[in-house]
């Protein structure tokens, strides 16, 4: 091929490149706004979480300090929900209501004693916020103190409330004890285990009777 006839074949290769190049710009050019519009909307609609699912019904434990009661409620309720049939349709989570508690790691001895259960508790006491208490289907206080809290913020709430001795055994106290109510007599060991036993007998029962409640 001569200089003159390949610089012609690259001109014309260039040339014919190019016309496509513009032609596709133009169909594209040619899409309603409308289709994009609704593309770009479609695309915006897909949650980020691959795993979120509307259908999840979360129960929320509440407690003072969110320190030991409702991180341990939390830990028996998922052991409970993990051998149930109603496991992966049930989110339990555990809050507190003081902001002076908030971030701190939970109480040692409760870690401690609820392990000798098989319960591992790891993290740090979060404050419940607004958004929480009204995305929750069911509420469960722990305390007197998450009951009056939950009292005072009715406009929030779209689920039910229910306090932790509905579940609890017929003349025992409507709340979970508060580990950090000592006596001179205190004996952190079997106060500690009382704790998680009633925690575990409210919980079996409020697995029971969830279908219902929710």
């Amino acid at each position: 091929m001569t200089k003159t006839n390949k610089s012609s074949y690259t001109s014309n290769f260039f040339g014919k490149l190019k016309k496509k190049l513009s032609h596709s710009q133009e169909t594209n050019n040619d899409i309603p706004a409308s289709v994009i519009s609704k593309e770009t909307r479609i695309s915006a609609e897909v949650p980020p979480n691959p795993y979120y699912s509307a259908e999840i019904t979360s129960v929320l434990f509440l407690s003072k300090r969110g320190l030991s009661r409702a991180p341990l409620a939390h830990e028996v309720m998922r052991k409970l929900l993990h051998l149930s049939e109603h496991f992966g349709s049930i989110r339990p989570s555990a809050r507190g209501i003081s902001d002076a508690y908030e971030f701190c790691p939970f109480d040692k001895r409760m870690v401690q004693a609820a392990r000798k259960f098989g319960y591992e508790l790891a993290g740090n006491s979060r404050r419940v916020n607004m958004g929480e208490l009204s995305s929750a289907n069911l509420i469960v206080t722990l305390d007197q103190e998450s009951e009056q809290y939950i009292k005072s913020r009715n406009f929030y709430i779209r689920g039910q409330v229910i306090p932790v001795g509905m579940f609890l055994p017929s003349g025992n106290p409507p709340y979970i004890a508060d580990p950090f109510d000592r006596e001179a007599n205190y004996d952190s060991d079997s106060n500690y285990g009382q704790i998680i036993r009633s925690v575990e007998f409210g919980c079996g029962k409020l697995l029971k009777y969830l279908p219902s409640l929710i």
